[in-house]
């Protein structure tokens, strides 16, 4: 029974540190305005946006606002190699017409999403 019990709690850490692996990359922003993602408008105010990689080379943005439900948007690498971070993550905002679009997040070791959707 030891012997189960050791195995099953090593699966259960080898699963959740593939899950962390999947999911390192977030940061914590504050919004002035409203912020449309993808077709989704997030109220303004502090949300957390998290990188989640799947096995098949799929990128997803999930928007998580502190109120309301969280938005998902498909999202590609962009090179940010030439973009200044100050050692800081960067969220660009892209304004169109009256509104405001999550563009492009960029993490300060230059590593750079672009919203596909």
């Amino acid at each position: 029974m030891k012997l189960f019990t050791t195995t099953l709690s090593a699966a259960a850490l080898l699963f959740g540190s593939l899950l962390y692996a999947q999911s390192s990359d977030r940061i914590t922003v504050r919004f002035a305005t409203p912020v449309m993602v993808g077709e989704t408008q997030i109220p303004a105010g502090q949300c957390d946006i998290q990188v989640m990689r799947s096995n098949a080379d799929s990128i997803l943005l999930v928007v998580r606002p502190e109120s309301g439900s969280a938005v998902s948007v498909m999202a590609s690498h962009f090179d940010g190699s030439n973009t200044k971070v100050n050692g800081d993550a960067n969220v660009i905002l892209d304004h169109k017409g009256d509104t405001m679009h999550l563009s492009q997040n960029l993490f300060p070791d230059h590593t750079g999403y672009q919203v596909t959707e």
